[in-house]
Formats: C-alpha cells, structure tokens, sequence
C-alpha cells in the first residue's frame, strides 16, 4: 500500500512537473507572416527554413505560423495589417508603401546580373535603405532576392524593341516604378492584383506582364502566354517586413536571434532563388517562344528607360549621389 502511494506521489510530482514546464516552454510570442505565393516557390521554402531557426534558437520562446498563397489578403492587404500590429510579417512588393526609399531598388536596368545585388542588399547600403521603412511602423529584418531579373510575356507578338510595346497592355503590380517603366517603353500598364494576374491573362484584361521566372512557372503563366521577352530590366528585393511595435516589444535578446535567423534565411532564400531560376527558364522555353535580347537591343529599352530616373531624382526619392553609390558597390 505504502508503495502504491509512492508511485502514485511520483507521477503526481512528475506530471505537474511536465505541466509547470510546458508552461515555461511555451512560446511567449507568436510571430504570423502572410505572403503571396505557393508553398512550391523559394519564398515560402525560406519562411519554413526561418521558422524553424527561430524556434529552435528561441527554444520555442517564439513561435512562427507561416500563411502562404494569399491567406491573409493580397500583398498591400497584409503590409498593412503589418503596419497595424495585425499580424507580425510578411513578404513581397509594396516597397513605396513600406518606404518610398526601396523603389531605388527597382530602377530599370540598375543591375547586370542578379550576383552583383547580394553584397548590396547585405551590407551597409541595404541596411541603411532598410531602416528608412522605420517611419512607417515597419521593421525589415533582413533583403533577399525576390525571384531574380524580371522580364516580359504577351500573347501578341515578339517582343523586340520598345515600338513592339505599342498598344500592349501590361499587367503591373502597384509599384510606381514598374508603372512608369512600362510607360516609358512604350506599354500601356494595367494594375491587377498578383492573385488575380492568371486570370487577368486569360480573360484579355491584360495582354501581357512582368515578372521573374520563378513567378511565370509557379502561376503557370506558360498555360495563358505565347510570348517571353528576356530582357533582365529589373529588380525587385524581398523584404522581411515586421510590425515595428511587435518587433520592439520583444526581449533584446530575441531581437537579436531574430535579426540573425532573418539574415540566414535570405541568404538561403538567395540560394533556392538561382538554382529555381534556371530550372524555370528551362520550363519556359519549352513552353513558350523565347525571345533573347541582343546589346542593340536591350541598349534601346535602356535609352526609353532613363525618364524614370529623371523622375525619381526630381521628386526626391533618392539622389545622384545615392545611385552612383550603388553603382559602384556592384561594379
């Protein structure tokens, strides 16, 4: 009898044990990031990667809920649910809306090869456009690479020199940069939120779009488009966005830990990004009639192009300075 109530005052002892404990290990936040794309894509292959650094290096102190394919609304949609506090992250375009100052990212034909872009994004530079996203309730953790260069399909014709744009008209995200480019070059741009751009192809709304290879195949847009234009304009980053209140509202030691996974989880973002890229170029021309741009060529989009910069640098957005900076770091 004594025995029995010996046994039975251990497990007492170690269930509440367990219980105590599991209350000590519970995750005193929960950090939700919504985006836009597939579970298929490099995006969402890093947020797991992230996920799982953080959990583990936090000890499960904070734990990470990843909503992929739109779950938590379109991409301007979640940025300000972020601003709000509504959720804690996310990732994608939006770059005026989260500071004016990303959109020098995106300025058309800025970089020669997706390679040049890391030690930007990464460094000195890359933080200091980052921290500009602090004026609007917005912390970027860490940049990566969002799908590589962006290039342009159409179900109407070849793609060759800036008058083969005439009369096109080319979906666009809401990003003012892509919005002025494809004027510049002569296309007519529609605005069609990204959830929405296969069926926007399909049903004629837009004749043609832009984006990297990645986002071609894992939309399928091969399935709806004739066309592929390889022209390597732009660039887009892809940052971590993270409500700044959450973020400050967490001990330093996890901001730390955060800061570090966020940095890790690019650079392995960047990785799945290139290797996807030649995997998805490789698709697409099967599927599609590829167009490769010669120096000529390409040489007459880059001329159309430099009233963007003209414009940006008038409004203020960034400075000569500031670009001949970049410039040199990816020389």
């Amino acid at each position: 009898m004594k025995k029995s109530r010996v046994v039975l005052c251990i497990f007492l002892v170690l269930t509440i044990g367990v219980l105590l404990g599991g209350s000590v290990l519970a995750a005193d936040y929960v950090m939700k990031i919504g985006h836009a794309q597939s579970v298929m894509t490099p995006r969402h292959k890093a947020c797991e990667y992230f996920k799982e650094l953080v959990e583990d290096k936090t000890n499960g102190r904070i734990k990470v809920d990843i909503y992929p394919s739109n779950q938590l609304g379109t991409e301007a949609e979640m940025l300000e649910s972020v601003k709000m506090g509504v959720i804690q992250a996310t990732l994608g375009g939006q770059f005026e809306a989260a500071s004016p100052k990303l959109l020098i990212y995106t300025m058309p034909f800025l970089f020669e090869d997706i390679e040049s872009v890391y030690g930007l994004i990464r460094g000195p530079i890359g933080d200091k456009i980052a921290a500009t996203a602090e004026d609007n309730d917005i912390k970027i953790l860490a940049t990566g690479v969002a799908g590589g260069l962006r290039n342009f399909t159409n179900n109407k014709r070849p793609i060759e020199t800036p008058a083969d744009m005439k009369g096109l008209k080319i979906r666009t995200p809401p990003i003012d940069s892509i919005i002025k480019t494809i004027e510049a070059i002569g296309g007519n741009p529609v605005s069609v939120p990204y959830a929405e751009l296969y069926m926007a192809l399909k049903t004629g709304v837009a004749d043609g779009q832009e984006n990297p290879f990645t986002n071609m195949v894992d939309k399928k847009l091969y399935e709806v488009q004739k066309y592929l234009t390889i022209v390597n304009y732009q660039f887009h980053p892809d940052p971590l966005y993270v409500s700044l209140d959450w973020y400050n509202s967490l001990d330093e030691d996890l901001k730390i830990i955060l800061k570090e996974c966020a940095v890790e989880m690019m650079v392995y973002n960047d990785e799945l990004n290139l290797q996807e890229t030649e995997d998805c170029l490789a698709i697409l021309e099967k599927e599609m009639e590829v167009n490769y741009l010669n120096d000529e060529q390409r040489n007459m989009f880059i001329e159309k192009s430099q009233v963007v910069y003209d414009f940006y640098i008038e409004e203020g957005f960034f400075t000569q300075k500031e670009l001949a900076e970049i410039r040199k770091a990816v020389e």
